[in-house]
């Protein structure tokens, strides 16, 4: 029989693939060493193995643009096990950015101390803490908790989940309620019965081990294994469970396999928003409520029954096998679709579908959304796919190599014409974002960041009263910010990224003698007199400025030729997070080849002499500077 099988090489792809979930990672690589056929990348880099084997054993995030690409998620099991590390900059009120007492001692690996009173904490006793930070600073004391599986920042903190299950924050979660730093890093805590934290149960307690957060301005919400709902209010406090008066939820059965009973009830991802909490439920869609708090003297209250919540039309539907479909659930396959991802904005409810389709939804009045309405420019002709993410007032949309980017005043003007469809203005194709592999974005209140696959994070908008949040400064030298294409604000130093910063981007660097090198070079000390009429012409005129910029970002990317054995090179970014003035990373770092000196001259260290894309020859007598990846066509429209 020609379809006898004699070997297991023989079986189809399909068969391995509901083997390989068994495997660990050992098991798995020793049985991809039996025989060149299991050598091959479909199954030695099978992509739903790696991305499964990450998220099951660090609880990383999926990431949906990069979920088909099984060599990243393999180099990434890999060095998270010894590398994951926390990066935050920005606005540092409350402590939000968990920075040791001194960021310089800190980057120098030189012991925390006080250096006298700073703009920040000043209560005698306390810990002194830079109010700005400027540059990427890592996170103190968080090589303690292990590994690392995802960070978000909020209005005024910075919230880590550990591959263990457990939540740990740095700030205050209500800023506006609490006026002083709330000291270093601490865990997030449940009520008296419970573990304190899944970190410190002495035995495995899905109830309490977080899976999938999200932080909102001032509150958290929390998933665990169980698929039971957690919400915090406060650092100090303990969490709240989370239920509904006229909502059943279902936990998972943890003892049956998955497929084995309906998921009808279960949580599957929460996000808090900006004033509001929500989850999609299974069957049901996404259900929106008030962030829970206790009352006064309720202090031992360990659940809040939810008495009010609003349900997103049309967002329940999910393709069950084998049950026949009614003719409502028909229609709504066909209309709308299943729900992939959704975002809660500051007014709005914005989510993606099956079918290639974005709908958004106003929230009126105790959370009710009357209606939903389809941004057809936004869909996909095919109906392959979308990713949509945002946060506060903005979104963004990921279509095919596109990345879209939008506002709630594009979505207002979208809600008031839903009834009479017409050509709406307000969306941009930001020229860095675009066909530059951007698995993700992260918006702040003025400013966002995007990370692209290769590990790289660019920067863009503005800063407040030079905050930092841009990550492109150097705390208390504008000159070094200019150079990254910061124009400062005299009256009130907020700094706003050069339209030339947005045809390539400019990326965030995570190693600290980067910006020694580029200050010693804006400054040019050693031709002090020679540099100073470009110099001039550099601080004065922002053309010049945003030619300057490009030339030193792409002199910049020299430092990170040597990629390594395994290509992430000595920084790769996981994820990216900003919220509010301040902004977060989760990188991978490679110890030793970051220590390794850059392949870079730097006995020539000098401010650059171009020839400008006007015409103009800047001054000196140096010989003029080549570009290493040519000068961009600026598209300065953006």
């Amino acid at each position: 029989m020609a379809d006898t099988i004699s070997s297991i090489t023989d079986l189809p792809l399909d068969i391995f693939v509901l083997v390989f979930p068994y495997l660990d990672a050992k098991s798995f690589l020793a049985l991809c060493s039996t025989c060149k056929a299991f050598q091959q990348p479909s199954i030695r880099l099978d992509p739903a193995y790696w991305s499964y084997l990450a998220r099951t054993t660090f609880r990383v995030p999926n990431q949906p643009v990069v979920q088909h690409d099984g060599d990243r998620w393999q180099k990434m099991y890999r060095r998270m096990l010894t590398q994951s590390r926390v990066y935050t900059w920005g606005h540092n009120s409350h402590n939000r950015l968990g920075h040791a007492s001194d960021p310089e001692d800190h980057a120098h690996g030189r012991t925390p101390r006080m250096r006298g009173m700073r703009a920040g904490m000043m209560r005698p006793g306390r810990r002194m803490y830079n109010a700005h930070q400027a540059f990427p600073t890592e996170m103190d004391k968080t090589r303690e908790l292990g590994v690392i599986a995802d960070m978000q920042c909020g209005g005024w903190s910075t919230t880590l989940l550990t591959s263990k299950g457990t939540l740990y924050t740095a700030g205050a979660l209500d800023g506006q309620r609490i006026l002083i730093a709330s000291g270093p890093l601490q865990p997030l805590r449940f009520p008296e019965g419970y573990p304190s934290n899944a970190s410190g149960a002495q035995y495995e307690e899905p109830t309490v081990a977080i899976r999938q957060f999200s932080s909102g301005r001032a509150h958290i919400l929390g998933l665990s294994d169980s698929g039971r709902m957690w919400s915090w209010y406060d650092v100090k406090k303990p969490a709240l469970q989370v239920k509904f008066a006229t909502l059943q939820l279902n936990e998972l059965s943890l003892n049956e396999k998955s497929n084995a009973t309906s998921n009808f009830g279960q949580v599957k991802q929460v996000v808090a928003g900006w004033s509001r909490s929500s989850a999609y439920v299974h069957g049901v869609g996404i259900v929106v409520w008030d962030p829970v708090e206790r009352d006064h003297g309720d202090e031992g209250t360990d659940t809040m029954l939810v008495l009010e919540h609003a349900e997103v039309p049309k967002t329940g539907y999910q393709h069950v096998k084998g049950s026949r479909e009614s003719d409502e659930q028909r229609v709504l396959r066909q209309e709308v679709g299943a729900v992939l991802n959704y975002v809660i904005l500051e007014h709005f409810v914005l989510f993606s579908t099956d079918l290639g389709k974005v709908f958004c939804g106003r929230f009126e009045e105790k959370n009710r959304i009357e209606d939903i309405v389809e941004l057809e420019t936004l869909r996909h002709e095919q109906g392959a796919p979308l990713d949509v993410q945002g946060s506060f007032r903005n979104f963004a949309i990921f279509r095919d190599n596109e990345v879209i980017t939008g506002d709630q005043n594009y979505l207002e003007s979208c809600w008031s014409n839903r009834h009479s469809p017409g050509d709406v203005q307000g969306l941009k194709k930001i020229p860095a974002l675009q066909n530059s592999n951007v698995i993700s974005i992260a918006f702040g209140d003025y400013h966002y960041l995007a990370l692209h696959s290769d590990g790289k994070i660019t920067s863009y908008g503005t800063e407040n009263s030079a905050c930092g949040a841009l990550g492109l400064g150097s705390n208390g030298d504008s000159l070094v910010g200019n150079a990254r294409g910061i124009v400062y604000d005299r009256f009130n130093a907020n700094g706003q990224l050069v339209p030339h910063a947005y045809t390539r981007g400019r990326q965030i660097w995570f190693d600290a003698r980067k910006n020694e090198w580029l200050k010693q070079a804006v400054h040019d000390e050693a031709h002090a007199e020679e540099s100073q009429e470009r110099r001039e012409m550099f601080k004065t005129d922002p053309n010049v400025q945003g030619e300057v910029s490009e030339w030193f970002e792409q002199e910049g990317k020299v430092w990170d030729q040597d990629r390594g054995e395994d290509g992430l090179g000595a920084y790769f970014a996981l994820r990216v997070s900003a919220a509010g003035w301040h902004s977060g990373a989760l990188v991978l770092v490679n110890e030793e080849l970051a220590k390794k000196e850059p392949t870079y001259n730097r006995e020539d260290v000098h401010f650059p002499r171009l020839k400008l894309s006007d015409g103009r020859e800047m001054p000196g007598q140096r010989d003029f500077d080549e570009w290493r990846e040519g000068r961009p066509d600026f598209q300065l429209s953006t």
